[in-house]
């Protein structure tokens, strides 16, 4: 299956394979998106998560994410290896380990912000801002995040 091509009929009257469709379209373009800069999806969330709060154990990056903990680990030795993350011992507990961005990756995920929000643009734009604003609030309501 293309993914530059219209969804197959009559699967597209299916509201469950036009989530998944759409999904994976987005997924493969975003990753795409992200190959200039060494960087995969995963990469990428654990960044977002990490500036969010740093100095987040490992433990709490699993519980955020929908990454399992022994693929959270290799994600962050990744990020480690390529000089965009650092993990420190813990103030609070010498037996946790801290991690954060160091200053190269806060500039690479500024990046690939940029590189997000553009791929998002092209994915939405046949959407008027109407159209995106419901949306997104319908996609919230479906996963329980609210308004």
């Amino acid at each position: 299956m293309r993914f530059d091509d219209p969804p197959p009929e009559p699967l597209a009257s299916a509201p469950g394979f036009l989530l998944s469709w759409n999904g994976q379209r987005i997924a493969r373009s975003f990753a795409a998106a992200l190959e200039p800069l060494g960087l995969r999806p995963p990469h990428f969330g654990v960044m977002t998560l990490i500036e969010a709060n740093p100095g987040s154990a490992q433990r709490e990056l699993v519980e955020r994410s929908m990454i399992d903990a022994s693929t959270m680990v290799a994600v962050i030795d990744e990020l480690e290896e390529r000089g965009l993350a650092q993990r420190r011992a813990d103030p609070g507990d010498r037996r946790k380990r801290a991690v954060y961005l160091t200053p190269t990756g806060k500039r690479t995920l500024e990046r690939a912000r940029t590189a997000a929000m553009e791929t998002a643009r092209a994915i939405f734009d046949p959407l008027d801002q109407r159209e995106l604003e419901t949306l997104t609030k319908l996609l919230r309501k479906l996963a329980g995040a609210g308004p």
